[in-house]
């Protein structure tokens, strides 16, 4: 059956166990944190060394593993096997009707005694497959990709709260926006964040000094000074940025730039033109955090419909330009001011 993240880790906390677990998708969050729930919470400490087998997909085998979970524990009533790196496993690797059938008759047969975990990180199953729909009969499935789990950019806010929240902490508004405006929409980076604020703050508050003091953010050089910047049409602030920007390439490439643009002027664009002047109301109709809202209703006064869509059209042909669908000699430092020269002069 396929079950959503939040379901499956309910579920486990209420020590309700499947024999098979699927885990599949390119977010590896969701993979990581329930198959470390397993190590740590489902076989006794003591035990651990008898019944809880690790196995890595490029260094084993269907059989090897099928032997594994068919073998019965020692000294407890249930073994853990947790396969990892599943999508180098051969029965996934490479197409083996002998192996599929193998493996397809194990999880028709599963051993009581055993629970089978398997990681399949940046791989899905071809659904019409019947390794597949036997998963789904026989197994609990997990989607990373379907849009039951999926945290989208609106949610994003929320999630860090509740993740927060879920560790005993409480977080400022402004530490939720730098974060989620900082690292983005990757789920693995901003727990790994907050797993390092959790070690070092005894107050039990975040607040934005802790993650700028923490993750490495520098204090002046940020999306949120950069929204800021963009919003006040302050173009010696916004080009002090880019040019940090621009020297921090890894950190903050120009592709993640443009993305970051075109989002926050494709959104403005809608709190604009249907005339939205409330932060509760902008908040819903364009799926920011109230927090946020308050920064575009103070933009929508320093912009014009116009010059909105004239960014939003230079923003479109930068994207073409980085991506080389468009071809040009200079590299990408020219295209960081001509960015900012298109927002702030729009000609």
């Amino acid at each position: 059956m396929i079950e959503t993240y939040s379901q499956i880790i309910k579920n486990l906390k209420k020590d309700k166990f499947s024999k098979i677990y699927l885990l599949m998708g390119e977010e590896t969050f969701f993979i990581n944190k329930i198959s470390q729930f397993f190590e740590k919470n489902l076989i006794n400490e003591d035990h651990k060394g008898f019944n809880q087998e690790i196995h890595y997909g490029k260094e084993t085998t269907i059989e090897s593993i099928i032997n594994s979970c068919k073998s019965f524990p020692m000294m407890s009533d249930k073994k853990l096997v947790v396969v990892k790196e599943a999508k180098e496993l051969d029965v996934f690797k490479r197409k083996s009707d002998s192996k599929i059938n193998l493996f397809i008759n194990y999880l028709l047969n599963p051993n009581p005694t055993t629970t089978l975990v398997i990681c399949l990180k940046n791989k899905s199953l071809d659904k019409r497959s019947k390794l597949y729909k036997t998963f789904l009969s026989n197994s609990v499935v997990l989607d990373t990709e379907s849009k039951e789990n999926k945290v989208y950019d609106n949610k994003l806010p929320l999630w860090i709260k509740n993740e927060v929240e879920e560790n005993n902490f409480k977080i400022k508004e402004e530490a939720v926006f730098l974060l989620s405006e900082n690292i983005g929409n990757n789920l693995e980076r901003i727990n790994n964040a907050l797993e390092k604020i959790f070690m070092n703050n005894k107050d039990k508050i975040i607040t934005s000094d802790d993650v700028i003091n923490l993750i490495g953010i520098n204090r002046e050089y940020n999306f949120f000074e950069f929204q800021d910047s963009l919003i006040d049409k302050n173009s010696v602030k916004c080009t002090k940025i880019l040019n940090y920007f621009n020297s921090n390439e890894k950190k903050y490439p120009i592709q993640q730039i443009i993305v970051y643009l075109f989002t926050f002027y494709s959104k403005l664009l809608v709190v604009k033109t249907r005339n939205l002047s409330e932060s509760d109301n902008i908040s819903s109709v364009i799926g920011v955090h109230p927090y946020v809202a308050k920064s575009y209703l103070k933009a929508k006064s320093n912009y014009n419909v116009k010059e909105i869509i004239n960014i939003i059209n230079h923003l479109r042909k930068l994207d073409l330009i980085s991506k080389g669908i468009i071809q040009i000699k200079s590299g990408y430092r020219p295209l960081m001011y001509e960015m900012i020269f298109k927002i702030f002069i729009n000609k």
